[in-house]
């Protein structure tokens, strides 16, 4: 019962929030495009809130793990989420934005230890780390490979190095950007060629409700706004000079 209130109060702020103009939003630790401890919490962050604000809006963006930000979305206790693969978008049900970044999916391993490969086939049995909740595109789950999940990425390059793992799933500039940044992975991980995937990265909204903002239309006109007064380009500028 207690549990009932809570969320019935919470989605009674939320709708107060909204009509205030303020969207409720959530996010990983993904650096660099989302990270507490980046510049103005990471590139897609920083875009998203500048986005709204240029609409009049403030966009509160929380930082959960991402099995939580996805079961507090279908709680109704966010307005959408970031940085979302296509998959995510599906299986939520979300309204996807424009894309606002592409990268590599794949896999990383030890410098000691390449996994050279031409097929995933090749690779049945090997172990590999992805992190729970993650849209990870089905073909690469079912493909034979032993995947085994952790709470985040860097858990999973910890236990890469650790020889825990073959394998670790990720994305190209995510985990460059993790491993440059841990004194203890340096020079001892690194990106396997080829790459599976070219991943765009998405926000999210749930479905515009009766009486409430459209979000997504919202954000779409704030994007707009961003790339014609050259604001885009001059963040995505800074976040590329603030990176390892």
């Amino acid at each position: 019962m207690l549990l009932r209130c809570s969320i019935a109060f919470l989605a009674f702020w939320l709708c107060l929030a909204a009509a205030a103009g303020e969207i409720r939003l959530a996010t990983l630790e993904y650096p660099p495009y989302s990270s507490q401890h980046l510049p103005a919490g990471g590139s897609i962050v920083e875009l998203t809130q500048r986005a709204f604000a240029s609409q009049g809006h403030k966009a509160r963006i929380d930082f959960l793990p991402w099995a939580r930000v996805r079961a507090e979305l279908r709680n109704g206790l966010y307005q959408g989420a970031l940085a979302l693969w296509p998959q995510e978008i599906i299986e939520e049900n979300l309204v996807a934005s424009r894309p606002l970044f592409y990268s590599q999916l794949g896999f990383f391993v030890r410098q000691d230890s390449p996994v050279h490969f031409a097929t995933l086939g090749e690779l049945r049995g090997q172990r590999v780390g992805i992190v729970r909740g993650y849209g990870y595109p089905p073909n690469l789950l079912s493909s034979g490979l032993l995947a085994e999940e952790a709470v985040d990425d860097i858990s999973n390059l910890r236990k890469l190095a650790a020889r825990r793992f073959d394998l670790v799933l990720l994305e190209r500039i995510v985990g460059q950007h993790l491993i440059a940044g841990d004194a203890a992975l340096r020079g001892r991980l690194t990106w396997q060629e080829p790459a599976l995937e070219r991943i765009p990265l998405f926000v999210g909204f749930t479905p515009a409700r009766p009486g409430q903002p459209d979000w997504a239309h919202i954000f779409a006109r704030g994007l707009a706004e961003l790339h014609n007064n050259g604001e885009y380009t001059r963040i995505l500028q800074r976040h590329a000079g603030a990176a390892p």
